[in-house]
């Protein structure tokens, strides 16, 4: 009977293991629940406090974005697609008896109905403007990590630093003359709520989970998001189940007109544009769009 090589069986060993790994990847599901949690910091100089004092729905804007907004989410994964919705309990503000109410979305899509299919580079996600629902389809951003040594514990996991600064957007507007309107919308709600604006997006990631995934439209890394935080706004994992019972529902979102990316934002920024230019009607729903993005 032939003798085994060292080296053949060496290379045996690591086909079954390569198979194993595969199969467990192949088998590998999670449940896992983020807190977003977004504060705005806003510093009011002479002029924007005498608007304050001067307009009660502005004074009411202004202490409703200094309140934390805190929203719930789940995230449910598998090694290479995911699905992440909101909670929806804690989704809904309560809106006052004067008719307005204040919400935040945070960027990153973090606020979003988001299904990722990180094998095939795509996404699908539920947007919303103003009651009407949007299926936005396109391909996976692609966040340029630059991973740091610095490590910190987060619950059970022990987590790695990185960090991505976005490239700024770019956009070329037709010269028009400004008008006093103008000017004024200039003092508003979002130059105010983001005067101290850091494009950083900084993210704590654990190799403990092999999983290159993470809330919202995050990922990309060597192990699964614990915690980012984009600007005014912290997002993190409160607690995980690994490999459940219950089967996952990793349905890609329905319902609503379909666009991509790129038209979907022009669109929510002419809306918003709308939206800040009619506030003084006194009734609506304020809802801050990106705030840190």
């Amino acid at each position: 009977m032939k003798s085994i090589s060292l080296s053949t069986l060496l290379l045996i060993c690591f086909a079954f293991a390569k198979a194993y790994t595969a199969q467990a990847q192949s088998d590998f599901k999670a449940v896992a629940t983020y807190m977003s949690q977004t504060k705005v910091d806003i510093k009011l100089d002479s002029a924007k406090t005498a608007k304050m004092n001067s307009d009660p729905m502005y004074k009411q804007i202004m202490e409703g974005l200094s309140k934390p907004s805190n929203q719930e989410y789940k995230l449910e994964f598998t090694a290479t697609e995911s699905s992440y919705d909101e909670v929806k309990e804690l989704a809904t503000p309560k809106k006052p008896s004067n008719g307005i109410s204040i919400s935040f979305s945070a960027s990153g899509g973090v606020a979003s109905t988001i299904y990722k299919d990180l094998k095939a580079g795509e996404y699908v996600k539920r947007e919303n403007i103003m009651g009407k629902d949007f299926i936005v389809t396109d391909k996976l951003p692609t966040f340029n990590w630059q991973l740091h040594n610095e490590t910190k514990k987060i619950g059970n996991f022990t987590c790695f630093k990185a960090t991505y600064v976005p490239e700024p957007d770019v956009v070329v507007e037709e010269e028009k003359e400004e008008t006093e309107e103008d000017k004024e919308e200039k003092i508003g709600l979002l130059d105010m709520a983001t005067s101290d604006y850091d494009p950083t997006i900084t993210a704590w990631y654990t190799p403990d989970i092999q999983v290159s995934n993470g809330p919202g439209e995050f990922h990309g890394l060597p192990g699964l998001i614990v915690e980012v935080k984009q600007d005014n706004t912290v997002i993190l994992l409160q607690s995980i189940e690994m490999n459940p019972e219950k089967e996952l529902k990793l349905n890609k979102p329905k319902g609503g007109k379909k666009m991509n990316q790129k038209d979907f934002d022009a669109l929510q920024k002419k809306k918003t544009e709308e939206m800040m230019k009619n506030r003084g009607s006194g009734n609506g729903t304020f809802r801050v769009i990106s705030i840190g993005g």
